[in-house]
């Protein structure tokens, strides 16, 4: 029997093309908006997995564009009761269910404030829909599974294409066209993902290395594998790591690292001798084939510009965090006892 996690999995590339078609033609319209009103700047306001697409941004759009992004800290709204100062940004939040009231406190705040405020999330209903100004519907339909996957791809692609509002490159359009495809790809012909299952569901806790763009691919497959088999999985970046947090590496501790075909994915390939060195099992997500090392291939129908790669490299982590928990005889879809929605104050 077909668990919902699976069937959300393989839904993704038809959820990109539903939001690339609805998406692209607003693109002016979100410029008008979001460069209205003096704002020169992007807050970025989010939780849980939202918080890793919005890591995305947080590289993407200065990459792209040069325009500088802040991600907010909710618990000043809700817990200090301080207003974060806005007067030169446009407030972007990104929440799957719109549902976390710190979010929704941020973008009620800065809307009070008269700044522009947009949401991105899959509820049009939702409070946090409610509150911000504009709001981009991810459309993915219902996501029943609590680990978020269709949801987080889709996020992360309203994202890339949110980054067109502040370049014009022609480029753009024709490359974001080839997600769907690439994600199709992606899901039904990686490569190595039983045995990283293997190696993954036999440890009690991980780490997961990424850099820049695909720092968030990091912290999502750590969140991923964590939430959906029980052991914990601890996210970093290559410098991170290393001063100090490798000490806890070994032979039963693996070591997953997002090596995509991307700038930033050379130091993190710089881990690799000191992670076998000193004896743990390393899989990479993407990249090279090297020697006594896991790999997780792509097929090459799905290689995308770099600037796209965080869009298929964590369904490589999906995948190993789905088979792994699997094998630790995990009810997929009710992993610990947890809750599709988590509201955080």
């Amino acid at each position: 029997m077909t668990s919902r996690l699976e069937h959300e999995i393989g839904e993704q590339p038809e959820v990109a093309a539903r939001l690339l078609d609805r998406m692209l033609p607003l693109v002016g319209d979100l410029r008008d908006h979001l460069t209205s009103r003096g704002a020169e700047q992007v807050l970025l306001v989010a939780r849980g997995s939202s918080d890793n697409a919005a890591r995305y941004a947080q590289y993407l759009w200065p990459a792209r564009a040069g325009v500088t992004v802040t991600l907010a800290t909710p618990s000043l709204t809700t817990v200090y009761g301080r207003q974060p100062e806005v007067s030169r940004q446009a407030v972007v939040a990104v929440s799957q269910s719109g549902r976390s009231p710190d979010v929704v406190a941020v973008v009620e705040q800065a809307r009070a404030a008269g700044r522009p405020t947009l949401a991105v999330t899959n509820d049009p209903s939702s409070p946090l829909a409610e509150a911000a100004e504009v709001v981009v519907d991810l459309g993915a339909g219902p996501e029943r599974s609590v680990a978020a996957t269709k949801t987080y791809t889709a996020s992360l692609l309203a994202v890339a294409v949110l980054a067109g509002v502040w370049t014009d490159d022609p480029s753009d359009p024709d490359q974001l066209h080839r997600v769907p495809e690439a994600l199709g790809e992606s899901v039904t012909r990686a490569s190595g993902v039983e045995e990283a299952a293997d190696l993954v569901a036999g440890a009690d806790r991980g780490v997961s290395v990424g850099r820049g763009l695909n720092l968030c691919t990091a912290h999502e497959t750590a969140l991923k594998i964590t939430e959906l088999t029980g052991a914990l999985v601890a996210p970093f970046s290559p410098a991170d790591l290393m001063h100090g947090p490798v000490a806890a590496v070994g032979p039963s501790v693996p070591a997953l690292l997002v090596t995509p075909g991307e700038a930033a994915t050379a130091s993190v390939l710089e881990a690799v001798p000191e992670l076998r060195r000193r004896g743990a099992p390393v899989v990479l997500l993407g990249g090279p084939t090297l020697d006594d090392v896991h790999r997780v291939g792509l097929p090459s129908t799905a290689d995308l510009a770099g600037w796209l790669t965080p869009l298929t490299s964590v369904v490589l982590g999906q995948l190993v965090a789905w088979r792994a928990a699997e094998r630790r005889g995990v009810d997929v879809d009710r992993p610990g006892d947890l809750s599709k929605v988590t509201l955080t104050r």
